[in-house]
């Protein structure tokens, strides 16, 4: 066991093949999340060894050191500090071994989503209880109160595509003012409301599901965008910082000293908010709609397609969650509701901490062995609190038992769920804290919130049940041991 956290850091280190092995680090809720040159120099075992580490991951692209809430965020700035990384313009080196493409992309994803996630649930429980408050009447919508607080939970999302581009410059290797700049273009008043104050000049893709009309144009192209701009966007910013951050780099090794950090940033900006208006967008925006498309289209088959969405992502939503692969999901169900209002796929998600709180307190209330509840109890706090890494790794994935009935209940919630076709209309608080995603803060409508909870009672009442039937101390203790 390490002595303290700075010996910690330098033992993890060590064991991922050292610090000229290492590309790339971030983290997220519970995990460092290192990008290595060589994952064949890492030591797994000496890292599994560790009291601290719970568990090893290999998924994404990335070699992922499972260290819990509590420890994840200090060992990751003395990480940063030991391994002397930052963000900036620095290009990265090439890994020696090439990923595939779908790992390139869940890289990717998780590396820019990952920083933001605390904020971001911060700031949806904020929007989510202040539609909630309303709702009940417990809050005046002209309030002073009101009306700071909703700006705090809506102004985080509004301006998202800011706060994305800060964080796809970090990951992709340029100055994160370059993308808080495109970011801040794709937000602006005037651009965003176009549509309100401009006549209609054409339309595109007439008579389909993804018809729209622009307003303007550029160099006689239309600029395509959606009604209400990019607010709230994704994988817009993501894809035109991606592009920011190679054409910075050519520039930079094109252009003599004097001229880079002039003309540079200059023509990176230039070319690439003009370039995501006519191109990145609408590219990523019909990206978005066809996933929207395919989604709603599913739950449009009848009778069964609810059920069967449901059961999909209701039971392995836990699977992508084991290999920190969940990033990709949110990120679709985020984009659905900046281009639509609401999502299914993140109701349907939901179901997962809840299931895992039930399986922890049945756990909790049965075992009698001291080292199973030393274990459940704070993993099953965690859970509450929907950080599910400590419940899984600790109990379920050991016990093994216990993962199957978390898959088959998931599934099972997942189906209530699906066949409820409840929507979600806030990507912010999980688990308990986020039960008021599913009220509509345009209308204040809880019927969604109301068929999201009965199903999550029903998931959570069966899982109980079946937890305390199967559980057994003697097979707790075997595969603990």
């Amino acid at each position: 066991m390490a002595k303290n956290q700075a010996d910690l850091v330098r033992t993890i280190i060590e064991n991922v093949g050292g610090k000229d092995n290492v590309i790339s680090l971030t983290h997220c809720v519970t995990r460092l999340r290192f990008v290595l040159k060589d994952d064949h120099l890492a030591n797994k075992k000496a890292l599994t060894d560790l009291d601290e580490v719970m568990t090893v991951v290999q998924a994404g692209g990335q070699y992922q050191v499972v260290v819990g809430e509590k420890l994840v965020v200090p060992l990751y700035d003395l990480a940063m500090s030991q391994l002397q990384l930052a963000s900036g313009d620095k290009e990265e080196p090439v890994a020696k071994e090439s990923t595939g493409i779908v790992s390139k992309v869940m890289d990717s994803i998780s590396g820019v989503l990952s920083p933001i996630l605390m904020v971001l649930a911060a700031a949806g429980l904020v929007k989510g209880l202040m539609s909630f408050f309303s709702s009940l009447g417990w809050i005046d919508t002209d309030s002073g109160l009101y009306m700071i607080l909703y700006a705090l939970g809506d102004g985080f999302f509004y301006y998202f595509p800011i706060l994305l581009g800060i964080t796809a410059a970090r990951k992709f290797k340029v100055n994160e003012f370059v993308g808080a700049a495109i970011g801040a273009a794709l937000t602006y008043p005037t651009m965003v409301n176009l549509s309100s104050t401009a006549d209609v000049l054409g339309t595109v893709f007439q008579g389909t599901s993804f018809e729209m009309s622009y307003y303007t144009t550029v160099f006689g192209i239309p600029v395509i965008m959606p009604g209400s701009g990019y607010t709230s966007s994704v994988i817009p910013i993501i894809l035109a910082v991606l592009f920011a951050a190679k054409l910075d780099r050519s520039l930079r090794k094109a252009l003599p000293d004097v001229l880079k950090n002039i003309v540079a940033p200059f023509v990176t900006l230039v070319v690439t908010v003009i370039l995501t208006y006519l191109v990145i967008g609408p590219v990523a925006t019909l990206i978005s709609n066809s996933l929207a498309w395919l989604v709603s289209a599913l739950y449009s088959i009848p009778y069964v397609g609810g059920a069967i969405a449901g059961a999909i992502l209701g039971g392995g939503f836990g699977v992508l969650v084991m290999f920190g692969l969940h990033w990709a999901v949110l990120a679709i169900a985020i984009s659905n509701i900046a281009v639509n209002g609401f999502d299914y796929i993140a109701v349907v998600t939901a179901v997962g901490p809840f299931v895992g709180m039930a399986q922890g307190l049945a756990i909790c209330a049965k075992a009698r062995s001291t080292k199973v509840r030393n274990l459940a109890l704070p993993a099953t706090i965690s859970q509450i609190c929907a950080v599910g890494e400590p419940l899984m790794y600790s109990i379920l994935l050991p016990l093994k038992k216990e993962y199957a009935i978390n898959i088959v209940c998931g599934a099972i919630g997942g189906v209530l769920l699906g066949i409820s076709g409840a929507k979600a209309y806030l990507m912010g608080g999980q688990g308990l804290f986020g039960l008021a995603n599913y009220i509509d803060p345009a209308t204040g409508n809880m019927s969604d919130f109301y068929k999201v909870l009965i199903c999550l009672v029903i998931a959570m009442v069966l899982t109980f049940i079946v937890e305390f039937i199967m559980y057994s101390d003697k097979r707790a203790e075997e595969a603990l041991q």
